[in-house]
């Protein structure tokens, strides 16, 4: 997302080693998408990706990316 690049968040480890005071600080600046990093399991998914579990990730969440 465009978005999270502005913030300076360029991969999915990244998202992947969010603590809690991360995600609550990140969600602050996310306007109307607050709420969706813990909805949509953000940090879940990063680390599927991160660590090359597309079909892990294919199960989880679909296969859509």
């Amino acid at each position: 997302s465009a978005l999270l690049g502005e913030f300076g968040i360029v991969s999915y480890a990244q998202i992947a080693a969010w603590e809690p005071a991360d995600i609550e600080r990140i969600d602050a600046k996310l306007g109307r998408f607050s709420g969706r990093i813990t909805r949509d399991k953000w940090v879940e998914q990063a680390r599927m990706l991160a660590a090359g579990d597309e079909a892990g990730f294919a199960a989880n969440f679909g296969n859509n990316g």
